[in-house]
């Protein structure tokens, strides 16, 4: 798999929008401060069709910011819809790989959020990596091993990973079958209703200074009354805005390497609110993402 140059819009047809009306990576232009890269699938979402549509989306809302910031955007990670979704995320690390090794920050655009785990794996040169997740639920469920995976296990998968330091996550309120949060002594769970209680600073105390960190944001963390388009809402969620404020304390007091927004679902959104708050949230925290990290 590769990555193509344009974007293409639900019905298929090309459109030159990138994210920010940011310049389109070629094969050997310059590299910028932050590179892009969308994942249009929702192989590893069973339930709810349509994310794949997600990065399209964000990108055209995103048309209305103007960034002083440096970024180019490398366009979508082609012939994902239909292919076997452990190929797909295999090609998705090798992608990221390649902005990670060119010493850029990541910028992924899902689609469904189990294509984190590529973007995780991909940071691997980082010997401890934090990780911040934004999400209704904890992606926490049993999962039986192999190199396939979905929504559901994803974060238990990139707690698996050795080079994978603490997790906070960040809005939970799904309904589960068991304590997800008690399965593992990485994880920091902090509910929807804690963190629209809490400072924001409240953020910085799970992340050591001086070690990396990786943002993933789910928008079924958002209220689905704000945020409709997504594939599996949960009432009680936080607001769009508390979000943007925790993700970019965050991004101005650590080391990001890595950023998701992942799960948009332009199919059962209305009015094109959910992409529309999602590009606003990339459009706060991108201006606070360091420059090129050093090599380690």
């Amino acid at each position: 798999m590769e990555w193509r140059n344009e974007a293409t819009t639900s019905s298929g047809d090309d459109t030159s929008q990138s994210l920010f009306g940011w310049p389109r990576a070629e094969e050997g232009s310059p590299r910028a401060r932050i590179e892009v890269i969308g994942v249009p699938s929702d192989c590893g979402n069973g339930g709810a069709s349509g994310a794949r549509f997600g990065p399209e989306a964000i990108r055209r809302a995103s048309q209305s910011f103007q960034l002083e910031v440096a970024g180019v955007d490398r366009g979508d990670l082609e012939g994902v819809h239909g292919h076997d979704w452990a190929e797909v995320l295999v090609s998705a690390q090798r992608e990221i790989e390649r902005i990670v090794e060119g010493d850029a920050i990541p910028i992924v655009l899902g689609g469904d959020h189990s294509i984190s785990y590529a973007a995780v794996a991909a940071l691997r040169r980082h010997p401890t990596l934090n990780i911040v997740w934004f999400d209704a639920h904890t992606d926490f469920c049993a999962w039986s091993g192999g190199r396939w995976h979905d929504h559901k296990q994803v974060l238990r998968r990139i707690a698996g990973l050795g080079h994978v330091g603490r997790i906070l996550q960040i809005g939970h309120r799904g309904i589960t079958y068991f304590d997800e949060s008690a399965r593992s002594n990485k994880m920091t769970v902090m509910s929807a209703s804690a963190a629209r209680s809490a400072p924001p600073e409240s953020v910085l105390e799970p992340l050591p200074e001086g070690e990396p960190v990786y943002i993933s944001v789910d928008v079924d963390a958002i209220d689905p009354r704000l945020a409709p388009g997504t594939g599996h809402p949960v009432p009680g969620g936080v607001s769009g805005e508390l979000i943007e404020k925790m993700a970019s304390l965050i991004a101005s007091r650590r080391r990001v390497v890595g950023l998701d927004l992942m799960e948009v679902n332009p199919l059962l959104d209305h009015r094109d609110t959910t992409s529309a708050l999602a590009a606003r949230m990339l459009a706060a925290v991108a201006p606070h993402l360091a420059p090129f990290p050093p090599s380690e």
